[in-house]
This record gives structure tokens, sequence and C-alpha cells, in this order.
């Protein structure tokens, strides 16, 4: 979340360098954009599973990742005009088809000790939403390998992500700039009046 809310401020830069305005971003309209709030509530079935002592989190989390997947992608095809949507969706799907094959979000140990991240919950089984990368692990090069680490004082959030997470925050970076830099359109002009009849 930290990387994303990064990219979101320096997308907001960006704009502004560029010209952009605030006041067009939060005129941005997102067709269905309670879609993602769903989303972003399903993924975060499997914690709550876990949290809740409820038998198979894990599953409980795939099968979450999966509903947000879906609920994402009928979001974006509602979106599909804005610049930065398609790879808004293929973020999430990269991170959707990871989970699903190996029924949690693997974390690769060295990437987490690169940037000073406890896996101490993933040796316990304490987080349902990920595990440590094994022998056993399937298409870990879209697993959260790559650590992001940050200067202090954001050091606290550094974190080790996905290349669904960075394919993700581009497209948000792109909808950002794209939509500050957009231009309104101007209100039409009234009609001239009709020359008088002689």
């Amino acid at each position: 979340m930290t990387v994303i809310l990064l990219v979101i401020v320096v997308a907001c830069l960006a704009g502004l360098a560029r010209g952009g305005t605030v006041q067009n971003l939060a005129a941005l309209h997102l067709d269905a954009w309670p879609l993602v709030f769903v989303a972003v509530v399903a993924q975060a079935g499997g914690a709550f599973a876990g949290a809740l002592g409820l038998p198979s989190p894990g599953a409980f989390y795939v099968v979450g990742m999966v509903v947000s997947a879906l609920l994402i992608t009928v979001f974006v095809a509602r979106n599909r005009t804005l610049p930065g949507m398609p790879l808004v969706a293929l973020g999430f799907l990269l991170n959707a088809v990871v989970v699903t094959a190996n029924g949690a979000m693997p974390v690769s140990q060295e990437a987490a000790d690169r940037v000073g991240l406890s896996t101490v919950g993933l040796y316990r089984n304490a987080d349902a939403k990920h595990e440590l990368i094994d022998g056993g692990t399937r298409l870990r090069l879209l697993a959260d390998v790559i650590p992001v680490p940050l200067p202090s004082p954001l050091s606290s959030g550094s974190n080790v992500v996905s290349a669904g997470d960075v394919v993700l925050a581009a497209g948000i970076g792109v909808l950002v700039v794209n939509a500050m830099l957009r231009r309104r359109p101007r209100p039409s002009e009234p009609p001239a009046a009709a020359p008088p009849v002689p």
C-alpha cells in the first residue's frame, strides 16, 4: 500500500509539473467505483478467516483473490476508455494467477531480508495471505520478489512487491497523470441572437 501511495504522490507531482491540476483529478469520474472497495474487502477475506480461527484460511484468500480479480475486470471494462486501466487490470490478474497457483502470495526471504522485513509470521503460518518461497513454489517470477527499500523516515514502509504490484502501480500512475492533464470541455456559447426583422 505504501508503494502505491508513493506512486500516486509522484504522479500528482508529475501532473502538476506538466501543467495539470488537482481539480481535474478530483473531477475524475470512475464508473462502478464501489466494485474496487468490494474487491479490496474480498482480498482481505483470508486474513479475516485466519483471525477468526476458521479452517483453511488460505482457501478463503484464494477465493477472495479470484472474486477480486473478477470485480476489477468488470470495473476496468466499465472504465476501459481511461488511460492506465488496462495496466490496472493486468496487475490484478498477475497477482490473482500466482495466488491461485500457490494458495497464497509467495514471498522471497532474500528480498525480505534486503528491506528488513520480518517473515516470522510466515514461518508460523500466521499470515494466510503470504507464504515463503520454497522448492514447490509455482510461478515464482510473479511472486513478491522485488525489494522496495525506502529512505528514512519512510523506511517503515519498505516492502517486497510482485510484478503484478508494479504493473498495477504503473497503471494508477498513468491514470492520475492523465486525469490531471485532461481538458475539460468548455461550455458551449449561447446561440447568437437573430437579427431584427426590418
